[in-house]
């Protein structure tokens, strides 16, 4: 039965619509950005988790090849910047429903958690009024949760690199979830006027995104598109809708997590649909002629990513079912797609019996 590993695979050396499962890896590619957009039906957490299971299963496959002999490549590190106010006793519950020791990971320096929501409440925003008078332009100024998210991020991707050049990525950012982290920052200041918060937050992740890049890592990012353009009650919020076309300009790779457009369905618990975008944020990172050809041999072309689907089209949605083996457990009560340890998908038309 296809799994969510299938769906969502990335080639290991070039951009090739390679077809073997040994030549494809679910690491996202260095310096790239993962945009995955859920509803409240269909909400998309069980994405987020299957990077984390990836990277977890290819340090585990790493260290089997430790104890061998051979070399072994450097871990691959997960940064979740947690917003939704869950903290991280609640994505331990998760993922050890996954096989996922998050404590041992944090250990080994291959997972950090970073909560944004504890950040939000202790961060003080209350400034002079001096300070607001010499700032006209407040609507710009940068946010004090932003920067302290930014600088404990640059801290977690400081480290030594590996000497043998990779084309996947060494470190995973995940933000989850890129909405509650907009709810968490002031729309106005102590003077009542209006703050772009849109603009703050947008600002912010094509910052990210940028450290992301120089370090060698890859960014994820989790925003809810209930009330966007592509969402049930279409463009009602304008910062959500500001935020979601910022990041599609800039993201190599989109993945839409809905419901069913007819309802719920028993054996379904929604669709998927990933939509292979341009090289946007690289072209704008690298030079177009180097000094030095050799140096960008190690990065992924300019080009989209050779995603592939078991559907006939990639502009076609596929179904997914969380499979029923006690994952739901971890989130009892919030719904059926928050939690997986596997995700099983399907083309349309193929009929209850190809589960």
């Amino acid at each position: 039965m296809p799994n969510l590993d299938s769906l969502l695979s990335f080639p290991l050396d070039d951009a090739g619509p390679s077809r073997s499962a040994s030549e494809r890896t679910p690491i996202p590619p260095a310096s790239s950005h993962i945009v995955v957009t859920d509803t409240i039906d269909a909400p998309a957490f069980f994405v987020l988790v299957h990077f984390l299971r990836a990277s977890h299963a290819a340090n585990k496959s790493a260290r089997q090849v430790d104890i061998k002999g051979k070399s072994r490549a450097k871990d691959v590190k997960v940064v979740w910047i947690g917003c939704s106010g869950d903290g991280v006793v609640h994505l331990k519950h998760v993922a050890r429903k996954s096989g996922i020791q998050i404590d041992s990971e944090t250990q080994r320096g291959a997972f950090a958690y970073i909560d944004a929501a504890s950040i939000a409440l202790s961060t003080s925003v209350v400034q002079t009024g001096q300070e607001e008078l010499i700032d006209v332009d407040n609507a710009t100024r940068p946010h004090p949760i932003l920067g302290q998210l930014y600088t404990q991020v640059e801290r977690e991707l400081v480290r030594e690199t590996s000497e043998e050049a990779s084309w996947s990525s060494e470190t995973l950012v995940i933000i989850d979830d890129l909405s509650a982290l907009s709810w968490s920052l002031d729309h106005t200041d102590v003077f009542g006027r209006p703050v772009d918060v849109a603009r703050q937050i947008c600002t912010w992740t094509k910052a990210l995104n940028s450290l992301v890049t120089k370090h060698r890592a890859s960014l994820v990012t989790l925003l809810h598109a209930d009330a966007s353009s592509i969402g049930k009650h279409e463009a009602s919020d304008s910062v959500e809708e500001s935020v979601l076309r910022s990041l599609l300009r800039t993201a190599d790779v989109w993945i839409e997590v809905k419901e069913l457009g007819s309802g719920r369905a028993r054996d379904c618990d929604g669709e998927i649909t990933v939509h292979p975008l341009v090289r946007p944020s690289l072209a704008h990172s690298l030079k177009t002629t180097p000094r030095d050809p050799s140096a960008a041999s190690h990065f992924p072309p300019l080009q989209a990513f050779a995603v592939e689907t078991p559907c006939p089209s990639r502009s076609k949605a596929v179904l997914y079912r969380i499979a029923p083996d006690g994952q739901s457990a971890a989130t009892a009560g919030v719904g059926a797609g928050t939690s997986t340890s596997r995700v099983q998908v399907w083309a349309r038309g193929t009929g209850r019996g190809f589960l």
